[in-house]
């Protein structure tokens, strides 16, 4: 027996459908507005996942220490250790170089990694035949969760890349770079209910000359040594009404001209604001439990 779904249940599925859509590629957001009419990108909760899961590489497993059983030619080493370059399901595993064997080795530019067993959790690193290596981060038990690299290239979930342009309702997880990355002199951005989480560099960040504003948003367990948000150079920035937790260091970093924080939840973060520089910030309103 074939049973018909009423046509305002079938619409309502696709509906929900769409609002589930998963994107793998980068979204690159060009088309700007003009300040009495921004453009607007409604995401109706479009997941943008740039992730490759490589739980079920071969892997030669010691403890807490897996090792891949052969180099990956998708993910060679990466000598940037300001950011995160895996995730053990939502949590970033940090690259992690031994300084003091490099200045030791008298190599200009020598890039060593620190050695397997002097990783502490949540760390990684490449052996010399570009085979790469992790320790499981405090909290997952060796073999619980997924293992997620991030793209080869150092791409954004997000880059808005126009001005005068608002941008709903998306999830950005998983970039080598920042979940949203806005560079140049944009002006009139404005992120609402987005969230960014598990990217491999901030959650969220603000260069140059960009003017924006974040309201009801998310920024989660991102990598970067910096913080979940990262907002520099001369760029003004605003914050009101988000979330911020599990990211690596601060939640916010500013070291940009002036920025305002306001009504917002920061939670399980070793610092809450990091100002560099003569960055200006307002506070207000703020809940902070560490």
């Amino acid at each position: 027996m074939t049973m018909r779904l009423p046509v305002f249940c079938l619409a309502l599925f696709v509906t929900l459908l769409h609002a589930q859509e998963i994107r793998r590629t980068p979204l690159v957001l060009s088309q700007g507005g003009t300040p009495e009419n921004p453009a607007v990108f409604e995401g109706k909760g479009m997941v943008i996942d740039l992730g490759i899961d490589i739980t079920d590489k071969d892997w030669v497993k010691i403890a807490d220490v897996w090792t891949a059983n052969r180099p990956l030619p998708e993910h060679p080493p990466v000598a940037d250790e300001q950011r995160a370059g895996l995730f053990i399901d939502e949590v970033p595993v940090r690259i992690s170089r031994d300084r003091a064997a490099e200045k030791a080795s008298g190599v200009a530019g020598k890039i060593i990694y620190t050695a397997p067993d002097a990783l502490k959790p949540g760390q990684m690193g490449w052996n010399d035949d570009g085979a790469l290596y992790f320790r499981w981060p405090q909290g997952k038990a060796p073999g619980s969760g997924r293992v997620i690299r991030p793209p080869g290239r150092l791409e954004s979930c997000v880059v808005i890349a126009c001005s005068h342009i608002t941008v709903r309702n998306i999830t950005a997880k998983h970039a080598a770079n920042d979940g949203f990355n806005i560079h140049g002199h944009r002006v009139g951005i404005r992120l609402e209910n987005v969230k960014a989480f598990s990217n491999g560099d901030e959650g969220i960040s603000a260069h140059e000359t960009v003017q924006m504003d974040v309201f009801g948003s998310e920024i989660a367990w991102n990598g970067s040594s910096a913080g979940g948000v990262a907002d520099v150079n001369d760029s003004v920035t605003t914050y009101t009404s988000c979330e911020l937790h599990h990211n690596v260091n601060a939640a916010f970093f500013f070291d940009g001209k002036h920025h305002r924080v306001t009504n917002c939840l920061i939670h399980h973060q070793d610092k809450d604001i990091v100002i560099r520089g003569d960055a200006m910030v307002e506070q207000s309103g703020n809940v902070w439990r560490k």
